[in-house]
């Protein structure tokens, strides 16, 4: 299961990387045709949003693994260690149960979107293609969500904040770690 997270891992930091590496070259190419050439590229719109929403979508699951998400911490914080545990598993379960709906709602309206045939304007492509990252995201971060969960059932002694990070682990020493940078 560890080869598949890590696989997984790799596979949505090289999406997401590759994808904001190639938004900010089309989108910077864009705006220098416009400006110097006076014309614009009629393309640039178009695949700066379908990057957009890799970006988005695959970033979810991301996030929730390296436990960057948004979170409202208030409440978590002034409770004693049982309190964390329960509102964790309580946290990770709901939010798993709704991108899991959400999984459910955005694949329905691609494949709505499909039967349409609706294509984009500038270069034909076919808009379930341009959306179809929205369901996947979704799907990667209901796993990782349900993962937190099931790793806080399972252990006890543990409070697991992502399925990579417990709570009380400073997340800054443990990316300095990896790389050997603290002595």
């Amino acid at each position: 299961m560890k080869k598949v997270d890590e696989i997984i891992s790799k596979v949505e930091e090289f999406f997401l990387s590759f994808s904001i590496i190639l938004m900010a070259a089309i989108l910077i190419s864009g705006v220098i045709a416009r400006a110097v050439l006076n014309s614009s590229l009629t393309f640039t719109e178009e695949v700066g949003q379908m990057l957009n929403i890799i970006v988005t979508f695959f970033g979810i699951g991301y996030c929730a693994r390296q436990a960057r998400h948004i979170s409202m911490s208030v409440v978590y914080d002034m409770v004693n260690r049982t309190g964390k545990k329960l509102m964790m598993c309580i946290i990770s379960l709901v939010t798993a149960i709704i991108m899991f709906y959400l999984t459910y709602l955005s694949l329905y309206y691609v494949m709505s979107v499909q039967e349409l045939g609706r294509v984009t304007a500038a270069l034909r492509i076919p808009m379930w293609i341009t959306y179809s990252p929205i369901p996947m995201g979704f799907f990667l971060g209901g796993i990782e969500y349900m993962r937190t969960f099931v790793l806080n059932i399972k252990n006890k002694d543990e409070i697991y904040i992502s399925s990579i990070y417990k709570h009380g682990e400073n997340m800054d020493d443990l990316e300095e770690l990896e790389k050997g940078e603290v002595n």
